[in-house]
């Protein structure tokens, strides 16, 4: 078993007398809760539990100590591998508080944990991220944000993020302007109220899943022949949306050299990207690169 300790500590005219609505507090410290247990769970997988627990606060600000508890399971390995700094062993307590709200981080020194850097990125997309002698250097522009591989796992794990942005939530409750985190020592992590949207995900991250060229014969099921507007389609299966970027093709339709009924078949060169949103949602989309044959639709039947 390990453990390690920090302080959560909210600031503002709502807590100046050291007391906070509970509808404030329990919202963000459930979100820290599981933002560990997901951080937990990207570094540990089963192999270890944290539990997040909580004492006592004084006045001034409503500040609130809590430490991390986490229990190894039966079949996890021994001390040393639990002190092994996560190369293929556990992220002890101590490493894993250090990795979501360690301070440190620009240009050089010790490196700085998850909520320091999406700080310091302020929503924007790094320009480099460069493994180096045990360090990751974060570059944008001019300036380094010197942290470890474990911290970039969990900037790019999108359940970890959406529990960091939960964390920060309570800065958009009127009467509290700030929050900060300390690890043993006077140094704090702050952020201020106007920092908040630096922990949304953004919208236009997604993950290529499937990027693939193949023939296939599509049936017409409607057109459209608006620049910019896609044709629905089926291969047999549920009807779907594509884009025809066939500019040979398009053109003999324009010039009414193809004309078409809803039953015709394309024999066509189809692009398909199948990604995953930020959102984690899965998404498909399909291109019809071209056209290699049009047969119109059956108009008759055969009796032998």
């Amino acid at each position: 078993m390990s453990d390690a300790n920090f302080s959560l500590i909210f600031e503002g005219p709502a807590v100046e007398n050291g007391e906070i609505d509970v509808q404030d507090l329990a919202p963000s410290l459930m979100a820290l809760g599981e933002l560990l247990q997901a951080a937990n769970a990207e570094l540990n997988g089963e192999r270890a539990r944290v539990a997040v627990k909580l004492r006592a606060t004084r006045k001034g600000s409503f500040e609130v100590d809590l430490s991390v508890v986490q229990s190894l399971a039966a079949q996890a390995v021994t001390l040393l591998d639990a002190l092994a700094g996560h190369k293929d062993g556990i992220a002890a307590a101590n490493e894993l508080a250090d990795v979501i709200l360690k301070v440190g981080g620009t240009v050089v020194g010790t490196g700085g944990g998850l909520l320091a850097l999406l700080k310091w990125l302020r929503g924007r997309k790094p320009d480099k991220i460069e493994p180096r002698a045990g360090e990751v250097h974060v570059h944008l522009g001019d300036t380094v944000f010197v942290t470890n591989n474990q911290t970039i796992l969990l900037a790019e794990n999108r359940i970890v993020r959406e529990q960091a942005r939960k964390v920060v939530a309570v800065l958009e409750k009127d009467g509290i302007d700030r929050i900060a985190t300390r690890r043993d020592g006077p140094e704090k992590l702050t952020i201020e109220r106007a920092e908040v949207s630096y922990f949304d995900i953004p919208d236009g991250t997604e993950e290529t899943l499937e990027d693939s060229e193949r023939e296939m014969w599509l049936q017409i099921d409607s057109l459209s022949f608006k620049e910019g507007n896609k044709w629905r389609l089926t291969d047999g299966g549920e009807p779907f949306f594509a884009s025809v970027e066939d500019i040979d093709f398009l053109n003999k339709i324009a010039k009414g050299e193809v004309s078409f009924s809803k039953a015709d078949d394309l024999h066509c060169l189809i692009h398909e990207r199948q990604s995953r949103t930020s959102k984690g949602q899965l998404r498909k989309d399909r291109t019809i690169i071209r056209v290699i044959e049009h047969r119109p639709g059956a108009r008759q039947l055969k009796l032998l």
